[in-house]
């Protein structure tokens, strides 16, 4: 197969694949792309289920099975009338989105992007069905009648995109398997766990997005500081590979990604990584001459549409993909321009709908990435994961893994948090004695 488009044609850049935002109409309904996940991990579905009509049918079940029929009003009160229900069993989850056939049957379409890079980020991988719940006789017969109505999921809805970054892949489903085998902590933190993930896919997609050439990504430094923690000028690794790195790596992502899709095969194929099309191309040594001069006359047509200075044609691939992400990039430059204001609302978009949680201003410090304590503690348990504890340094490169750095002071300031929680021994003074335990 040619290794690119065989028609590279020059027109408005266009976004399909790998960012879940654009530059409006972002809103997203977390409780509904939980529901969405966890549909895709349990390849199970509820098709055009009302709720109502569930506790009908709850009430009908349970009226027939109890003693005293009048019982059901506590019930209903218990369970129904306060949204109980859903903190039950993940499985009630599934009610927040619902499929017909094969689609979704509701939901915005930044809500079908988050299931995309879901579901892609999962791929093959799926949790075993039933979940093994810890319920009482009432909330299992109430299950049982949800039961009657699942169905299996078939291949979904979504389209198919070759993971840009195979490290997360692995965190992530590793991470949900945890999730599964406490189905109490599942309920509790999978939406807290999605936002965790989609913050760093978007930012760790930014900080590789030079890395072509170098094939399969690894984690990029990127460092926070905890929330109880004063954000000082004198932290250089906070300085210098934090929010501002983030934040100049970010208004990349629309030019590249746009510029990535022109190399895709033809529509209906599997969308690849930048660095894969590279490695793709240059492994076909067949077709590798044809490719250079058709990367050269896009290239060529693509400067005159843009108005942007002439340049030598690329004497190799590589020149090729450097000038043509150069180009992409330089389209947007000059802050008066039309297509800056575009890429500008792209990064707005991408900062107020994902990574808000995540940035704090700090006085003359200006902005940060911040962990709160929730979400340390959400990351603590994830990376301990299947273990009983974790040494701190193996701790802090699952941390990484994530794309979570801290520097040494935040390390010091952890382990006091850890402290305070009693989830770690300390073996000796030295750092590689601390041992960390889950909380779950």
């Amino acid at each position: 197969m040619y290794p690119i488009a065989t028609e590279l044609k020059v027109g408005n850049n266009q976004l399909d694949s790998y960012l879940p935002v654009r530059n409006k109409n972002n809103d997203i309904s977390w409780q509904f792309v939980t529901g969405l996940v966890l549909s895709y991990a349990l390849k199970r579905k509820i098709e055009a289920y009302d709720p109502e009509q569930f506790r009908e049918d709850c009430k009908t079940h349970l009226q027939e099975l109890l003693d005293e029929p009048a019982f059901w009003s506590v019930l209903e009160r218990m369970y129904f009338s306060s949204q109980d229900i859903f903190r039950v069993s993940p499985l009630f989850l599934l009610f927040h989105a619902q499929f017909v056939g094969e689609k979704i049957s509701a939901g915005s379409t930044a809500d079908k992007r988050l299931g995309t890079l879901f579901a892609n980020l999962m791929g093959d991988f799926s949790l075993r069905y039933p979940i093994q719940d810890r319920l009482n006789f009432i909330e299992q017969q109430m299950l049982n009648k949800l039961n009657e109505k699942i169905k299996l999921l078939g291949k979904g809805p979504f389209a198919e995109e070759q993971p840009y970054l195979p490290y997360m892949v692995t965190c992530f489903q590793a991470d949900l398997a945890f999730l599964a085998e406490h189905p109490q902590y599942l309920l509790q933190e999978l939406t807290n766990t999605l936002r965790l993930y989609a913050f760093s896919w978007c930012a760790q997609l930014a900080l590789n997005l030079d890395n072509w050439q170098d094939g399969e990504p690894q984690s990029k430094s990127l460092f926070f500081i905890l929330d109880s923690e004063r954000a000082s000028s004198e932290r250089e690794k906070v300085k210098r590979y934090g929010y501002k790195l983030f934040a100049s790596q970010s208004e990349k992502l629309f030019p590249v990604l746009s510029a990535l899709e022109v190399l895709q095969w033809e529509k209906g194929q599997k969308k690849r990584p930048l660095w894969q099309i590279y490695q793709d191309t240059l492994n076909d040594s067949d077709s590798s001459a044809q490719v250079l001069n058709d990367l050269n006359v896009y290239l060529q047509d693509f400067i005159v549409d843009r108005g942007l200075p002439l340049r030598e044609r690329a004497t190799n691939l590589e020149n090729a993909f450097k000038q043509l992400l150069s180009v992409a990039v330089e389209q947007f430059q000059g802050k008066q321009t039309d297509r800056a204001t575009v890429n500008r609302k792209y990064v707005n978009e991408l900062e107020n709908q994902i990574c808000t949680d995540f940035i704090q201003v700090r006085g003359r410090a200006g902005k940060v990435l911040v962990l709160n304590q929730d979400r340390l503690l959400l990351l603590t348990n994830l990376t301990v994961g299947k273990n009983d504890k974790l040494r701190l340094h193996e701790l802090l490169r699952g941390f990484e893994q994530r794309g979570f750095y801290l520097d040494s002071q935040s390390a010091q300031t952890l382990v006091a948090f850890y402290e305070r929680m009693g989830n770690v021994e300390r073996m000796s003074d030295s750092g590689d004695a601390v041992y960390v335990r889950k909380t779950v």
